[in-house]
Protein backbone atom coordinates (compact mmCIF):
# COMPACT_ATOMS: atom_id res chain seq x y z
CA UNK A 1 0.00 0.00 0.00
CA UNK A 2 2.95 2.60 0.82
CA UNK A 3 4.52 1.95 -2.87
CA UNK A 4 1.41 2.82 -4.37
CA UNK A 5 0.95 5.88 -2.31
CA UNK A 6 4.43 6.90 -3.36
CA UNK A 7 4.16 5.78 -7.17
CA UNK A 8 1.12 7.59 -7.24
CA UNK A 9 2.45 10.63 -5.55
CA UNK A 10 5.65 10.68 -7.91
CA UNK A 11 3.66 10.01 -11.23
CA UNK A 12 1.17 12.90 -10.16
CA UNK A 13 4.39 15.60 -9.62
CA UNK A 14 5.88 14.22 -12.69
CA UNK A 15 3.25 14.65 -15.02
CA UNK A 16 2.14 18.77 -13.37
CA UNK A 17 5.16 19.34 -14.72
CA UNK A 18 5.66 17.61 -17.89
CA UNK A 19 1.88 19.01 -18.55
CA UNK A 20 2.96 22.60 -17.42
CA UNK A 21 6.56 22.21 -19.74
CA UNK A 22 4.32 20.72 -22.90
CA UNK A 23 1.87 23.50 -22.65
CA UNK A 24 4.66 26.07 -22.86
CA UNK A 25 6.46 24.91 -25.06
CA UNK A 26 3.64 23.21 -28.09
CA UNK A 27 2.55 27.22 -27.79
CA UNK A 28 5.45 28.82 -28.07
CA UNK A 29 7.17 27.19 -30.36
CA UNK A 30 5.77 29.24 -33.24
CA UNK A 31 7.48 28.60 -36.92
CA UNK A 32 8.71 25.31 -35.87
CA UNK A 33 7.38 22.45 -37.02
CA UNK A 34 4.03 22.12 -36.78
CA UNK A 35 3.09 18.29 -36.27
CA UNK A 36 5.81 18.62 -33.62
CA UNK A 37 4.09 21.14 -31.46
CA UNK A 38 1.28 19.14 -31.83
CA UNK A 39 2.83 15.87 -30.37
CA UNK A 40 4.01 18.04 -27.69
CA UNK A 41 0.66 18.76 -26.74
CA UNK A 42 -0.96 14.77 -27.22
CA UNK A 43 1.81 12.69 -26.03
CA UNK A 44 1.34 13.72 -22.24
CA UNK A 45 -2.54 13.91 -22.75
CA UNK A 46 -2.86 10.77 -23.82
CA UNK A 47 -0.47 9.81 -20.67
CA UNK A 48 -2.86 11.61 -18.43
CA UNK A 49 -6.12 10.43 -19.71
CA UNK A 50 -4.57 6.62 -19.35
CA UNK A 51 -3.12 7.53 -15.56
CA UNK A 52 -6.87 8.65 -14.85
CA UNK A 53 -8.15 5.61 -15.75
CA UNK A 54 -6.02 3.45 -13.98
CA UNK A 55 -5.32 5.44 -10.66
CA UNK A 56 -9.07 7.26 -11.08
CA UNK A 57 -7.73 10.28 -10.00
CA UNK A 58 -9.29 13.55 -10.63
CA UNK A 59 -5.82 15.73 -10.85
CA UNK A 60 -4.99 12.94 -14.22
CA UNK A 61 -8.30 14.41 -15.72
CA UNK A 62 -7.79 18.18 -15.15
CA UNK A 63 -4.17 18.21 -16.64
CA UNK A 64 -6.05 16.51 -19.83
CA UNK A 65 -8.67 19.17 -19.59
CA UNK A 66 -5.57 21.50 -19.53
CA UNK A 67 -3.91 20.28 -22.51
CA UNK A 68 -6.96 19.45 -24.26
CA UNK A 69 -7.95 23.04 -24.44
CA UNK A 70 -3.92 24.12 -26.02
CA UNK A 71 -4.95 21.80 -29.07
CA UNK A 72 -6.88 24.71 -31.10
CA UNK A 73 -3.86 26.91 -30.50
CA UNK A 74 -1.48 24.54 -32.07
CA UNK A 75 -4.04 22.75 -34.60
CA UNK A 76 -2.12 22.66 -38.01
CA UNK A 77 -3.79 24.77 -40.40
CA UNK A 78 -3.10 24.84 -44.67
CA UNK A 79 -3.24 28.75 -44.42
CA UNK A 80 0.22 28.48 -41.95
Amino acid sequence: MENQTTLQFVLTTVMELLTLAAAYLGLRLYKRNRWLRLAIIVVPLAVNTLLYFIYDTTIFFYLAVMLLLCVPFVWPRKSA
